[in-house]
């Protein structure tokens, strides 16, 4: 049974052994090259499926699509040449064009894509029983004789604009018309009667345009004579009948910067009353520090000043004579005084900033009143101002355009607008001879790349719903706990496989006893796998190298994550060393300890506790390794968690750490039961096992919460079942021959098969 003794003993124990960091810095996560690196490999058929789909794909398209072929014709339009009466300039300006040669470029393209160059092209090239114009009269045949419905118009001009292209060339003021079709020599007569459609639709327009232009202009020349006179007259008349005097050429006059003063003031009002107000504000608050930083005054500051002498003078003499020193309270009454003196200088310096307050707030408000009654006169004044500008813009407009219509009038002629033409034909439509689509090579490439890019963006999304823990990194990013030892992935049932590393298979050699092939510490001793469980021996004596660690707990999150496997090849690890070890099985309800070393289980920990055997349960079922004990689990107890939390297993384990350098317990995992609980707080290290691409995040948190609160000494992290593909660190030395035999094929790991 546990007495005080014993619990002082425990208490000692836990202060003299130095624990490890029970968390780590947590970095925010950032993929790295060697991240997705190991995303790539890890979901290499993933990609190369996606990747391979999307070259399928592009291939069906490729093989399926109709050839087609495109002809290309050529115009030069010149916006500068004038077709017209030479008003051009004067209507674009009055009429708010005012456009660039660019932006007219960019109108003849919109031109040459109207409904009006469209229906003229169908019906110029007869294109009703033509493919794919064709399937518009599907139902209904078409007739010459009926003329189009809507919708058939609207169709087919669809159609047709849907193989149209039409782009104007940068910088030049070539426009190119290009067509597609499946068939070329249609391709290239459509393209050209694009061409022939809209010069004569331009040349046509033109002459309308201006024709009718000039015909408007000749009546209107009187009118516009006589409304210019009309304005001016009542221009003036409004001018005097509302009294707007004092207006400049851009609208302003007394009212207005009257109400611009006075807005203006108002804000440097308002400006030096919110400074004002802080100040008062700050000066409510009485604090000495924040009076002088304002109120920079030459009392405040040499008040400070002594008053912080005096503090440092009583500090001084208190800790030197005590409080009742004659000079300390001589020291206190002038402080006091000081701190009076202090306060009145506060509350002359609040008085003061209160009456600026005052001041400024009632200015504030007067320019507030001044402001509002301009507003009001500024206001009576627009109403008027804004018909009095109306009046002034009619009347200048009218007086400048009768000016320019009678000198543009005056200096052009019918005849030399309507001799001019803007657009030239450059290169007329040939037939194609290669078609322009399919493209074989770019579809297979874009297949290829796009089946590339979703199949890395599903590798990555698959990725980042994988909840489980695949290396080292990940466990002590997520844990915050070192990690130990990372054990490689192998596979005792296949250890004659080649391990994917391009080296033979390592022959599994055969015990003594017919020792369970998962112990590679004593079967396989010049392996990686074994190399990794010394490291983790190393990790545990490291870690307390003044005292190190006797009592050393191995546990996990659930079941079949490795642990047995790494208790008992630790504990050969340590047995190696000429150290007297103890492997007990304290897993009671599914220890399997007793089937890697082949014992029986008839008698064990479950029996020793209940005292029904004695010290015949301790075997050593190797006989090269005669300081290694192991305790299996014995018969399944019916109340495990009882008798593992019960004094008797504490006094076993103080007994044991005397007996034994090293007591190792194969424990059971933690979150399915809570038997390992009962253990961990009195064990000298505990270590939690992480099985790669099985243990869940989550798990691993909830187990180091749960050890956490028992108040264990947790030393690390064991990370079990590694790919050693997905290491960082081993990717860079992977060619490096560990073993005299060079041979990492074989004893990768802990067996796939656990507990």
């Amino acid at each position: 049974m546990q007495g005080p003794d014993l619990a002082s003993e425990r208490a000692q124990s836990a202060q003299t052994i130095s624990e490890p960091p029970q968390s780590l810095e947590r970095h925010e996560f950032v993929l790295s090259p060697a991240d997705f690196r190991k995303i790539l490999f890890k979901r290499q058929f993933v990609i190369l499926a996606c990747f391979l789909i999307g070259v399928l794909i592009a291939a069906l398209i490729t093989f399926l699509t109709t050839p087609v072929y495109e002809a290309i014709s050529r115009i030069d339009i010149n916006p500068s040449r004038s077709t017209n009466l030479g008003i051009s300039d004067l209507v674009d300006e009055k009429m708010g064009g005012g456009a660039d040669e660019s932006t007219r470029l960019l109108t003849e393209v919109r031109i040459l894509q109207s409904d009006s160059v469209m229906e003229a092209v169908i019906q110029a090239q007869n294109l009703f029983d033509k493919k794919p114009f064709a399937k518009v009269f599907a139902k209904t045949p078409y007739s010459p004789e009926k003329a189009l419905t809507p919708l058939e118009r609207v169709s087919l001009i669809k159609i047709l604009r849907a193989n149209l292209q039409i782009m104007a060339i940068p910088n030049t003021d070539l426009v190119e018309i290009h067509y597609r079709d499946p068939d070329p020599s249609q391709a290239s007569r459509i393209a050209n009667a694009v061409v022939d459609q809209y010069l004569e639709l331009d040349l046509r327009s033109r002459y309308e345009g201006t024709l009718r232009i000039s015909n408007w202009l000749s009546g209107q020349m009187s009118e516009l004579k006589t409304h210019a006179a009309e304005s001016q007259r009542k221009l003036a008349q409004f001018q005097r009948a509302n009294n707007l005097i004092g207006i400049d050429t851009e609208g302003s006059n007394l009212v207005t910067d009257s109400l611009r003063m006075v807005n203006e003031q108002l804000l440097q009002a308002e400006a030096d009353r919110i400074v004002k107000e802080a100040r008062y504000r700050l000066a409510q608050t009485r604090n000495p520090e924040l009076l002088v930083s304002v109120a920079p005054t030459t009392t405040l500051l040499t008040l400070r000043s002594q008053q912080a002498q005096l503090m440092v003078e009583a500090a001084q003499l208190k800790g030197k004579y005590g409080v009742d020193y004659p000079r300390v309270r001589e020291v206190e009454k002038q402080l006091a005084a000081v701190q009076a003196d202090i306060d009145s200088e506060i509350n002359n310096l609040l008085k003061r900033f209160e009456e600026e307050y005052n001041a400024a707030l009632k200015t504030q408000e007067l320019l507030q009143d001044r402001l509002a009654q301009a507003k009001q006169e500024a206001f009576r004044v627009s109403d008027s101002s804004a018909d009095y500008e109306i009046l002034k813009h009619e009347a200048e407009s009218t007086a400048e355009l009768y000016d320019a219509l009678q000198m543009k009038l005056k200096e052009a002629s019918v005849t030399a607008g309507l001799n001019s033409n803007n657009v030239n034909l450059v290169d007329r439509a040939a037939v194609p001879a290669l078609p322009v689509a399919p493209v074989k090579r770019n579809n297979f490439g874009f297949g290829a790349l796009i089946g590339l890019f979703l199949g890395i963006v599903a590798a990555v999304a698959l990725e980042s719903m994988d909840d489980t823990i695949q290396t080292s990194e990940d466990a002590e990013a997520i844990a915050g706990l070192p990690s130990l030892a990372v054990v490689p992935r192998f596979s005792s049932a296949a250890k004659a496989a080649k391990g994917k590393y391009g080296r033979e298979p390592e022959p599994v050699p055969q015990a003594p006893g017919n020792l369970d092939p998962d112990l590679v510490s004593y079967l396989a001793p010049q392996t990686i796998s074994a190399e990794a469980f010394r490291t983790l021996r190393s990790s545990i004596l490291l870690s307390a190298a003044d005292n190190p660690a006797r009592l050393i707990l191995i546990t996990s999150s659930f079941a079949a994550e490795g642990k047995s496997t790494i208790a008992a090849n630790l504990a050969v690890s340590f047995a190696r060393r000429d150290a007297k070890v103890l492997l007990v099985d304290t897993d009671l309800r599914r220890g399997t300890l007793h089937l890697k070393f082949r014992m029986t289980n008839r008698e064990g920990l479950s029996t020793l506790l209940v005292r029904t055997s004695g010290e015949s349960v301790y075997q050593t079922p190797i006989p090269d390794l005669p300081n290694l004990f192991v305790l299996p689990r014995g018969p399944i107890a019916p109340n495990p968690g009882e008798i593992l939390a019960s004094h008797h297993m504490e006094a076993l384990l103080e007994q044991w750490k005397i007996e034994y350098d090293h007591v190792v317990l194969d424990s059971a995992p933690i979150l399915p039961v809570a038997d390992t609980l009962s253990l961990a707080p009195i064990a000298d290290s505990t270590i939690v096992v992480v099985r790669a691409a099985s243990t869940r995040k989550k798990a691993l948190l909830r187990v180091k919460s749960l050890l956490r609160r028992a108040q264990a000494r947790v030393t690390g992290l064991v990370v079990n079942d590694v790919d050693l593909r997905l290491e960082n660190y081993y990717t860079y030395s992977k060619n490096y021959g560990y073993d005299s035999t060079d041979n990492y094929g074989g004893g990768y790991g802990v067996s796939d098969r656990e507990e």
